[in-house]
């Protein structure tokens, strides 16, 4: 019986072993906002934000939160990116909006 009951507890301290979480070893770099709106954004803010016939993004006072929310649903003539972007570039796009008027 004690043979049996050793080799449960080891099976179990084995299974516990094999399915615990190993923790992250780095973290995600940092995406850059930068080429993503070049590459999305540009064509009609301009490469400064200021420039084309959409509104000049470099104003001073926009809100972070605002921006990711008009870039996720759009804007008047502004599409959507919410399927074409993942949060994490709206978001990196976001504060690239927000330091332009910096």
């Amino acid at each position: 019986m004690r043979k049996l009951t050793f080799a449960a507890v080891m099976i179990l301290l084995v299974i516990a072993s094999c399915t615990k979480k190993s923790a992250p070893t780095a973290k995600e770099p940092a995406i850059n906002g930068a080429p993503i709106f070049a590459n999305n954004c540009a064509r009609c803010h301009g490469a400064t934000g200021r420039e084309g016939q959409a509104p000049n993004l470099a104003q001073a006072g926009r809100i972070k939160e605002d921006v990711i929310e008009t870039v996720t649903f759009g804007a008047g003539h502004m599409p959507p990116f919410k399927q074409k972007l993942s949060a994490k570039e709206i978001d990196a796009v976001a504060t690239f909006v927000v330091h332009l008027s910096k």
